[in-house]
């Protein structure tokens, strides 16, 4: 009987290790199937998250494209406003150069007109300045004509009237040291002395200039170099001269300017 207990002990355990090694299987079954549940739906969310991120991405180029797009044909619209402008602009400056050669031709032909009358104008101012200048020349000859013959009958006539008091004396350079007649007569005179002058001295003489002290002083200051300044005119404007002078001799500028 201990044999058969042992025997069923023997087949309880290897019944419990089938069991737990069962149960650890189908444990290990459930995990393993949970972890592939898991990321089976991780993958299915990456997946949709990708299917997202596809789909805005492309949403995203759409609108880009659109966007280029939409700015490739706003500058094609700016270019060719731009050309259009360009050759309006082009059209107007030619009509402007157009327009302007014209008026220049224009101007010019006028210009040209107008040169010629002035031209023609000048010739004539030229040819009546020339008569006038002309005309006038011929005046002054015969002005200075008159004149030369004026001038020849006034010597003429001065001829004749020289010709008339001329003194007839004989050729004598000497003559004119000798005494003349007022002299000759002047000293026969019984008042007469050789001292004396024959006529009256309108002036001063030697001698009388040097009784003047201001002379003298004059010099003196002139030697000392006080000549122009305030001392030397101070001193010589307080020395009398030798005689009073006359009341009509006195002037009143400097009174004038004193006062």
């Amino acid at each position: 009987s201990s044999g058969i207990n042992a025997e069923c002990r023997e087949q309880w355990r290897i019944k419990a290790e089938v069991e737990a090694k069962t149960a650890e299987v189908l444990q290990q079954k459930e995990r393993t199937a949970k972890k592939f549940e898991e990321l089976l739906k991780a993958r299915e969310e990456r997946l949709i998250k990708l299917r997202a991120e596809e789909e805005e991405l492309a949403v995203l180029n759409e609108r880009m494209r659109k966007e280029r797009e939409d700015m490739e044909r706003r500058r094609e619209k700016q270019r060719q406003i731009e050309k259009e402008k360009i050759a309006a602009f082009q059209a107007a400056r030619e009509e402007n150069i157009k327009a302007n050669e014209q008026k220049l031709a224009e101007l010019r032909e006028k210009d040209a007109l107008t040169q010629k009358k002035r031209l023609v104008a000048g010739k004539k101012r030229v040819n009546y300045r020339a008569d006038l200048q002309a005309q006038k020349l011929e005046e002054q000859a015969a002005e200075q004509a008159r004149k030369e013959q004026e001038e020849k009958e006034r010597k003429e006539r001065l001829d004749r009237l020289a010709a008339t008091v001329a003194v007839e004396a004989p050729y004598d350079p000497l003559r004119v040291l000798n005494y003349t007649e007022a002299s000759v007569n002047k000293m026969k005179k019984p008042d007469y002395t050789p001292s004396n002058p024959l006529f009256s001295i309108v002036g001063y003489d030697d001698g009388v200039i040097q009784k003047d002290m201001r002379l003298k002083v004059e010099k003196a200051l002139r030697n000392a170099g006080l000549m122009n300044t305030d001392y030397g005119r101070s001193v010589l404007t307080s020395i009398a001269p030798p005689a009073v002078p006359r009341p009509d001799m006195v002037s009143t500028v400097f009174k004038q300017d004193e006062g």
